[in-house]
């Protein structure tokens, strides 16, 4: 009798465990699923892609731009910290000159990554829109709106672009043909 009743209470008790894994688990899977939907949904306020695979997904990066790393899942030491694109190897995979010169980071996702404005009269390149590729000076920057004026080099024109659209660009303009 008393080895039928530890039998079932090791059952009992592989049971409890059991439930207890899967509610643990469920939990997780939720805390997760939240944190997606939250970040997707913010993705999507910003015009950003949900998915790195998704063809729709703005392609903006370019060699001589600066830029710092908004993500963790890269380095934690490196988690803010701003640095030069040396090479873009990818549609959106490019290596990063951290500005500190430590150390050349290869294989950055673009979604890790975020632009750095310059300060006014700071050089600027257009990356992605209707302007994309010119090159010019941040003449103001509109922080309620989140954009900036461009001065164009070639034609002296100002043009309005939204913050995301446009890099400090530390490279010669040369580079660029101007």
């Amino acid at each position: 009798m008393g080895l039928q009743r530890r039998e079932a209470e090791t059952l009992q008790t592989k049971q409890r465990d059991s439930n207890l894994r899967q509610k643990r688990s469920g939990e997780k899977r939720s805390e997760r699923e939240g944190r997606e939907k939250e970040r997707n949904g913010r993705d999507i306020r910003e015009g950003k892609s949900s998915s790195a695979s998704n063809g729709n997904q703005v392609r903006w990066l370019q060699s001589h731009i600066r830029v710092r790393v908004v993500s963790e899942k890269l380095s934690r030491r490196l988690y803010l910290m701003k640095g030069k694109v040396v090479d873009v190897v990818g549609p959106t995979t490019c290596d990063i000159m951290m500005d500190d010169g430590s150390e050349l980071v290869q294989g950055v996702e673009q979604d890790m990554l975020e632009t750095v404005l310059p300060w006014t009269n700071g050089r600027v390149l257009v990356l992605y829109g209707k302007h994309k590729g010119v090159y010019g000076h941040l003449i103001e920057k509109n922080s309620e709106e989140e954009t900036g004026l461009v001065e164009d080099a070639d034609t002296k024109d100002m043009i309005r672009v939204k913050y995301d659209q446009i890099a400090e660009y530390v490279g010669d303009p040369e580079l660029l043909g101007y």
